[in-house]
């Protein structure tokens, strides 16, 4: 279903404005900004070289974009975003996205050729939260202090699964084997420090209205919009993949730009 010829619109490829997204990024971080050769990262092009073009990038780079800095990870989300408003005929008045508002998990001493092992519970307990004894105290109603985003209910189910070690209360919200009247009432009578869903059904609960008119899921409190970057079995992650990326963009447009209007304590985390 999802091959790259069949990933997205064609109408990409005469977005040109879109197409050289990351270059520019490029061209503003000297060799110095960057590293050693050998740490340079592997998304950033070289000058010389032509950008791809917007299917080819999102497809190929979303699978390591999770361990790649902020503005990289920056860049790459943006480029995401502006595609699919793209697909809608829209231009995005919206300043780009900086390093600034992902959060930066703490480099792990043992091994520094990495940001973080490949633990859920790892990477939220790497300094990304402001604390976790805040997160295990949380108490806004409607609003999780951390939503984590994913692919599938299947890849949610296992996160899910992984972050039962914290002891905290997490939000099941995704379509399988519940009812999104269900989720609307669970969110209006409690308060969960995390929520794991897929985005469809996150976006459809920002949508939503409780029995007070009031949005179903809000992220007025929220800190981190955690983006899981897991693949799926034909290799795709939640941002590359034509059944999830256009809700996710939709979400970051509706929900998470306007409270990063608002305050600095929302931030994008990519695992």
């Amino acid at each position: 279903m999802e091959s790259d010829d069949e990933y997205l619109n064609q109408d990409w490829h005469t977005n040109q404005k879109v197409d050289v997204e990351l270059d520019e990024s490029n061209n503003k971080r000297s060799h110095s900004e960057i590293g050693k050769p050998e740490e340079t990262d592997a998304l950033l092009l070289p000058s010389n070289k032509k950008a791809k073009s917007p299917k080819h990038f999102l497809i190929e780079h979303a699978r390591e974009i999770s361990q790649k800095d902020g503005d990289v990870q920056a860049s790459f989300l943006w480029t995401a975003y502006t595609h699919a408003l793209a697909l809608k005929g829209e231009d995005s008045s919206e300043d780009k996205f900086t390093a600034e508002q992902f959060a930066k998990p703490r480099e792990d001493g043992k091994n520094s050729s990495s940001k973080y092992e490949r633990s859920m519970v790892k990477y939220l307990k790497s300094g990304v939260l402001f604390s976790m004894k805040r997160l295990k105290k949380w108490r806004h109603e409607k609003s999780p202090c951390v939503i984590i985003v994913c692919i599938s209910a299947l890849r949610a189910v296992a996160v899910l699964k992984e972050i039962s070690s914290l002891n905290i209360r997490a939000a099941k919200l995704f379509a399988k084997h519940m009812k999104i009247s269900d989720q609307v009432n669970m969110l209006n009578e409690n308060s969960y420090s995390i929520a794991v869903g897929t985005p469809g059904r996150l976006l459809k609960l920002t949508e939503t209205k409780d029995g007070d008119g009031d949005e179903a899921l809000s992220l007025e409190h929220t800190e981190l919009i955690l983006i899981d970057c897991a693949e799926d079995k034909k290799k795709f992650t939640v941002c590359a993949s034509n059944d999830t990326a256009p809700d996710l963009m939709k979400l970051i447009q509706s929900g998470v730009i306007p409270q990063m209007k608002k305050r600095k304590t929302i931030k994008f985390g990519m695992f």
